[in-house]
């Protein structure tokens, strides 16, 4: 039986959800005012509790980590309800794992690789685990419990800066 390690990581809320959450919160409340006024059908106000409805969910984040045999699958779980993959790395796919810094993000900026911010509000250490997929490089930030780097220091021990 092969080990793999699950981990849940509460997302963080940006502007773009804070904003997106104003809008799902006013969104009835001016759907209204403007039924009164102009005396629109009905069909209008459901609308926007649904669409009220759809903006709340989506702003609220989770990742998911699998990680088993050397292979990194991430999930995003809006609202503990709907999950999309987000993306799965193979161990070849590993250019290099190692600690977060200001100064490796810089670097990645500068050198124009996408920096992906997956740790959420995680206590854990956060790593970088940039690799390289269909002649892309992509950097991840990711949240890692200590029974996660151990198994991505067994599986990867090469790849470790």
């Amino acid at each position: 039986m092969e080990n793999y390690i699950e981990h849940l990581v509460k997302g963080k809320r940006g502007t773009k959800e804070y904003m997106e959450r104003g809008v799902a919160i006013a969104l009835p409340f001016l759907c209204f005012i403007i039924l009164y006024l102009l005396s629109l059908p009905l069909i209008f106000f459901v609308f926007s509790f649904v669409l009220t409805y759809y903006l709340w969910n989506r702003t609220s984040i989770e990742y998911e980590y699998l990680y088993m045999a050397g292979e990194l699958s991430v999930d995003i779980v809006y609202h503990k309800s709907s999950r999309k993959k987000l993306f799965s790395v193979a161990k070849e796919e590993i250019l290099e794992i190692r600690q977060w810094s200001p100064e490796t993000l810089e670097r990645y900026k500068r050198e124009g690789i996408p920096v992906l911010d997956l740790a959420g509000f995680g206590e854990n250490q956060h790593y970088f685990y940039l690799v390289q997929h269909e002649g892309k490089k992509t950097a991840y930030i990711l949240d890692c419990p200590e029974k996660l780097l151990k198994e991505m220091r067994l599986y990867s021990r090469d790849k470790w800066l």
